[in-house]
């Protein structure tokens, strides 16, 4: 089952905003927290939900072997142009929702970062997810998942948001949303309208419902379990200094196959 909310997000206007807002943030921690499991890996690495190559292109660019997949077009586009001003070749990505992902080989290492696997927003497609995952390991491998709690929810700005980017061009981006988080299905929705300002004149307009599944603790621990995933760790830290706790914003889950 393909969830209407992947089909709908992430499109040109939205992943311009994206890209353009992004570069101007330092992803510097992120990086290094996956290259040093990169190194360790010595073999092939996964990102499935891969957008626009934020972590994938860095990693590549050190000569690691990752390849990736996402479920938007638009995303992948941004990514094989910027992967072809590299390195003048086809990008190793091709176009798949994270539910319908079917390992065509073995992997040492997978990496979901940034909250995207709450993007998967129905249970079983989640639980079908991490069991194709699981699957796609080499025994010792591991599986890196990142997702975003309630605590972070709750300390965003929720009600209505306008934010604008420059798009490089002399254009602007313009995001005009509503922010709110339903703890009865755990679900954050931002109901977002994008717009392309061209010396004062909107030239173009999108509209997007993102939704994303908000998981606890417990919650998340129990699905990766009941995927097959007995060694688990989680950090609320990029720099492991930091134990889970319920109080979290971000947790982040190593899981080792056997």
């Amino acid at each position: 089952m393909v969830t209407q909310t992947l089909l709908e997000t992430y499109k040109t206007l939205a992943t311009q905003f994206y890209e353009c807002e992004k570069t101007a943030q330092d992803a510097s921690i992120e990086i290094s927290f996956y290259a040093d499991y990169a190194a360790v890996a010595r073999g092939p690495i996964l990102e499935p939900m891969c957008g626009s190559g934020r972590i994938m292109l860095p990693l590549l660019a050190r000569g690691y072997d990752i390849e990736g997949f996402d479920a938007s077009e638009a995303m992948l586009t941004v990514l094989r142009e910027k992967y072809a001003m590299i390195f003048e070749a086809p990008a190793p990505v091709w176009q798949e929702y994270m539910q319908d992902f079917s390992p065509h080989k073995k992997y040492k290492l997978i990496i979901i970062p940034f909250g995207s696997f709450g993007l998967v927003l129905d249970s079983d497609n989640a639980l079908k997810s991490l069991r194709a995952l699981r699957n796609a390991l080499f025994p010792g491998g591991m599986l890196l998942v990142e997702i975003d709690t309630v605590h972070s929810v709750l300390s965003s700005h929720l009600g209505s948001s306008v934010r604008c980017v420059g798009a490089g061009d002399g254009s602007q981006l313009r995001l005009s949303a509503r922010i709110s988080y339903d703890q009865s299905t755990k679900r954050y929705q931002s109901l977002c309208v994008y717009e392309r300002i061209e010396c004062n004149v909107v030239t173009g307009t999108e509209q997007e419902c993102f939704e994303q599944y908000i998981y606890t603790d417990e919650e998340f621990c129990l699905l990766l379990r009941v995927a097959g995933f007995t060694h688990i760790t989680a950090y609320a830290s990029y720099s492991k200094d930091i134990a889970c706790s319920v109080s979290a914003p971000h947790i982040i889950y190593e899981c080792v196959s056997e």
